[in-house]
């Protein structure tokens, strides 16, 4: 019997990352959000060794998936 493992690939994980270090520390730079887009990608760099132009990259592909995630509207339904 075979086995399939679905794993995601190096960049998704390294964004997943970047998402999660936004996330944990966003409300240390609650007025500067360049100082915490340039932390999380400093964090990729030094801790997770990602290469700089992409640590770059998916810094702004999970800086964005959390914009888009706050603008979406919430699905509240009325129940009178």
């Amino acid at each position: 019997m075979n086995t399939i493992h679905f794993a995601p690939d190096y960049r998704t994980c390294m964004q997943d990352a970047a998402h999660a270090y936004l996330l944990r520390h966003r409300s240390e730079y609650l007025v500067d959000s360049d100082r915490l887009f340039s932390s999380a990608e400093h964090h990729l760099i030094v801790a997770l060794e990602v290469p700089a132009n992409l640590a770059e990259k998916l810094v702004y592909l999970a800086w964005n998936d959390l914009l888009q995630a706050e603008r979406a509207p919430s699905h509240v339904t009325d129940t009178l």
